[in-house]
């Protein structure tokens, strides 16, 4: 009687065809969670941008009229209620840190009081980006 050794040409087909789908489900899993952290370091780099013009028109004591409800700071008209601070400004203050420079030191953050008085940020698309 023959004795069977080793494994046939169709079992070890079968285990790399398995291993390959398992190898392609981790990685985009890996793939995707990659994604996400980028865009969550973006999102808190953006929101420390806005927190650091705040904190330097704070700091500069600039005065900032309340802005009327209808205030648009994408595209802002009344120059008594809003202040432009640029990225570069706030890098050379030492406000805000551009970690791995992801954010364009040109690009202009509007800082305005908003109608209840509040001292609020807006920080254009593409100021921040990969």
């Amino acid at each position: 009687m023959m004795s069977k050794k080793g494994f046939t040409l169709v079992e070890l087909m079968a285990v790399i065809i398995i291993l390959g789908i398992l190898a392609t489900l981790a990685g985009t899993a890996v793939m995707s969670i990659m994604s996400k952290s980028q865009d969550e370091l973006l999102q808190e780099q953006i929101k420390g941008l806005g927190d650091a013009a705040v904190t330097y028109v704070i700091a500069e004591k600039v005065y900032l009229e309340s802005c009327p409800s209808t205030f648009n700071p994408a595209s802002p008209t009344n120059s008594d209620c809003y202040e432009r601070v640029t990225v570069r400004e706030l890098v050379s203050s030492k406000t805000f840190e551009n970690n791995n420079s992801l954010c364009d030191e040109n690009k202009t953050i509007i800082v305005y009081r908003d109608s209840i008085g509040e001292l609020l940020s807006y920080v254009p698309e593409n100021t921040c980006s990969y």
